[in-house]
Order: C-alpha cells, then structure tokens, then sequence
C-alpha cells in the first residue's frame, strides 16, 4: 500500500519544532518515565524469545545492495537463528540460503564476501549451485540413491528493497518488506534514493554486549556531549529532538550546532539544510539509519544465538560512487578513510567502554530498579516495539 507522504511539510514542521526545542532547551517526550530491570539484558530465557520472536519473525537488514554487485557476488553472516551464505543469482535476484552442506552438515563458506560460480563443501566435496541446487555427490555410485531435488541448500526468505538486502531469519516465513515497513516509512526510505549509493568498507564487531544495550546507545541523542565531550559533543546538540512515530518504527530529526544560527527565525527545509541537521530513522525491529549531507551511515544489532551477553553490529557508510561524488577517485578513497577513523576512533574509545561495561554491570544481582526518563523518547518507542513483538500488542 503506498502512501502520499507530504515529506515536505514533515522536515518543515520538524525543523520549526527543532529549533524551538533548542530555543527553549526542550526535547520531544514520552508520556511518563518507565522503570526497567537489569535482567531484560541478561535472562537467557527472554534472549530465546529475543531470537525466535523477533529475528525469526520479522524482516531485518543484513546487507547493502552494492555488496552483492554482481553475479555469484555472495556475502556470509551469522543470524541469530541460522548461519547464512546471500546470493546475487544470474538474473539479478538475490537468495539466501543456510550455510550448511546437506551432507553432514559442514561449514559451505567461511570467507565473508566473495564470488563463486560453484559452492563446495571442503568435507566431501559435494557441491551447489548457486541458486541452492545440488549439483555434485562425489563417489555417487556407492553412497546410494535419493531424491537430490530434496537437498538443495535450505532457503531463507530474503528481498532486495530501497537498496538494502532484508531477510528473516526462519526458513518457514516469507517475507514482505514494503508491509513490513507500512506506508509512510516505505516512502521515506524511497526518497532517500539508498540504491544508488554503494558501501565502503562495512565493519563488524563482536561485542561482549546485550544487543538491545548496543540500539538504546545509538538511539540515544541524551548522551551526546557527556560521553562524546571532545568529538561529536563538539558539533551535535543534545538532548532536542523531534520525532514521527509511524508505529513500530519512527523518523527523528536532530541538530548540529550550525543549526543555531537559524533559531528565532521564521525557516522552512531545503537541501541546504542538509548541512546542519540529521535525519534518522529507526526500522524495527535493529536497525539504526542516519541520512547525513554527504552520505548515509547504517548500524544494524543483532543477538549471538540466544546469548544476552553477546552481539554482533554491524556498520556500513553508504556514499556516492565516484562519479557521482565528482570527486578524483583519491580524493574520494581519503575522504571515506578519514570518516571510517573517525567514527572508529570514537567506537573504541568513547562507546563501546560505555556499552560493554554496562552489560558487565547488569549482571550484578541488585542491580536495582533503573529508569529510563521522559526526555529518552527513542528508547521508550524501542523497547515498546520489543515488547510488542515478544508479548503481543496487548502486553507491551
């Protein structure tokens, strides 16, 4: 179902809204603040239901689309439910399948990315096809007769949309990406035009970390200038934002510090813009997207299995190609480098001491009673998506 989206007057209103709330050292809110526990972060029984209720239900993202470019391009990555090899097929389509040989179950792909025309297994040396079908039995006659129609690989549902590759993880779903997104963030995502753009160098990182933790950190504009004081407390505002709710995921604009020269005026939105705002959108049920002037940085969190005391997050810069850029291609390789160590460098040194120790200290057994405050709107619109998907729309 598409929807007539006034994006307009969205980042119009938005941007009044902005600059009031930093006129007035205000921020959106919540309706009240809400107490939490430490054991949403450590109980191994709610992690299970974590993996199978969201990761095994609901579309997320686990790729963008210039990382599979070309034909038998794959990537492999590791799901909360399965460990999954995604596939460029020769027509342009994209599967995914498990990444396990159907004969005793050996590892097919151990490699990240790559391109491979045949899947072999390094077991027994059966092969696939790329789209999944069995192609070799080595020393056929004697391993005996069956049905190999039967044992291509196994399928997981995957769809290529708005420039990102999307799978649930459970080979007994089918996936709808657009229903999944509802109108209004489908239309969103389209105007961002994220086809278009290619990915530079994705990281990830294995974090000794409760994911949910990791997605509050990046949701979180409270922070900003107490556990960023020298970096991005220099150039962003803290604690303003405004927010569009659309349901299970929310479009939020923030500010940087150039903004303020506009405060008091009577403004409206165009690309110029750009320059002194960020426009996020959180797509539920992990994923964090962050529309700068000059690109789009992507932050996905998923859990290790049904462990609550790992994650794995993934980050992606999502830029011009270099012709569109205009850039010489080294001016552009610098430049997508010296972004890369920057929002390392703060990775490492600021977030990931801050997001690992709390889990650390989450496992204290009185830990007491925490809360999350009413100026922490994205936190509280994330936690009652979880819910909603863990317990039912009625629990949450």
């Amino acid at each position: 179902m598409s929807v007539d989206l006034d994006l307009q007057g969205i980042r119009d209103q938005a941007l009044r809204n902005l600059l009031n709330h930093l006129n007035d050292s205000v921020t959106d809110q919540w309706n009240e603040i809400a107490p939490f526990e430490a054991v949403d972060y450590t109980d191994p029984a709610r992690a299970e239901l974590e993996r199978d209720k969201i990761f095994g239900e609901t579309p997320f993202i686990v790729a963008h689309t210039s990382e599979l470019a070309g034909k038998n391009d794959f990537i492999s990555a590791e799901l909360p439910r399965n460990k999954v090899v995604v596939v460029r097929q020769k027509d342009g389509s994209v599967k995914a399948f498990v990444n396990a040989c159907r004969h005793r179950g050996a590892q097919l792909v151990s490699e990240e990315s790559g391109k491979c025309r045949i899947f072999s297994c390094v077991y027994h040396r059966w092969s696939y096809d790329p789209n999944g079908e069995l192609r070799t039995v080595t020393l056929d006659k004697t391993f005996g007769d069956f049905d190999r129609s039967k044992f291509g690989l196994v399928e997981i549902p995957v769809e290529e949309r708005h420039g990102f590759i999307w799978v649930i993880d459970n080979a007994q779903r089918e996936i709808d990406v657009a229903a999944w997104l509802g109108a209004e963030m489908d239309a969103i995502l389209a105007d961002f035009n994220v086809e278009k753009l290619v990915s530079i160098d994705p990281h990830t990182y294995r974090r000794p970390t409760n994911w949910k933790i990791l997605q509050d950190g990046f949701l979180d504009n409270y922070h900003v200038k107490y556990a960023h004081p020298n970096t991005a407390g220099k150039m962003l505002h803290t604690n303003a934002v405004t927010l569009q709710d659309y349901g299970r995921h929310f479009w939020f604009l923030t500010g940087r510090k150039s903004v303020d020269q506009f405060i008091g005026h009577d403004v409206t939105w165009d690309e110029s813009m750009e320059k002194h705002t960020i426009e996020s959108c959180y797509l539920a049920p992990n994923t964090m997207l962050l529309k700068h002037a000059t690109h789009i940085e992507i932050l996905t969190f998923r859990p290790v299995e049904a462990n609550p005391n790992e994650s794995i997050m993934q980050m992606r810069i999502l830029a011009p190609t270099v012709q569109d850029s205009g850039l010489a291609q080294e001016h552009w390789k610098k430049r997508w480098k010296k972004n890369w160590n920057f929002l390392v460098s703060i990775l490492h040194d600021e977030d990931f001491p801050i997001l690992d120790g709390s889990q650390r200290v989450l496992s204290s057994m009185d830990a007491g009673t925490m809360l999350l405050g009413r100026n922490e709107l994205s936190s509280h619109l994330f936690r009652r998506e979880v819910d909603r998907l863990i317990y039912g729309a009625s629990e949450a």
